[in-house]
């Protein structure tokens, strides 16, 4: 008997533990939305005027973003040293994003978490090149 047979409807229902009867507002914005600090601001206050108790939103990269990190990996792949300029790059959008949105202690743990982010990329890259 495999896993599917063995679970009933009912059994699969009563274990998502999803709320029934409120209303959810669901926004997806893509990477042209995503773009700059001014359009992720615009983002922002979309979410925030909706009046909707329970919100789902699911954002893209920033443009050019997905494109960038493809970039690095087919860099990193060919031993070409140059990801680590273009990883320079990708830290860089997104710093500057953040230092256009944020400030103080929000500022300096997204600043914190990012640098960690880009670091742990950039041995990921690194172990990339030379294996």
């Amino acid at each position: 008997m495999n896993f599917f047979s063995a679970v009933s409807v009912e059994q699969a229902e009563a274990s998502a533990h999803l709320p029934k009867g409120d209303m959810w507002s669901v926004h997806k914005f893509g990477g042209t939305c995503m773009g700059t600090s001014q359009r992720i601001q615009n983002v922002a206050d979309i979410i925030l005027r909706d009046p909707s108790e329970r919100k789902l939103v699911v954002v893209s990269a920033m443009s050019k973003v997905t494109d960038m990190m493809y970039n690095l990996v087919n860099k990193a792949q060919s031993r070409d040293d140059s990801y680590i300029t273009a990883l320079d790059e990708v830290f860089e959008k997104h710093m500057a994003a953040a230092k256009d949105l944020l400030g103080g202690e929000d500022l300096a743990r997204f600043l914190s978490q990012l640098h960690a982010d880009v670091s742990n990329l950039k041995a990921m890259l690194r172990a990339i090149c030379i294996g």
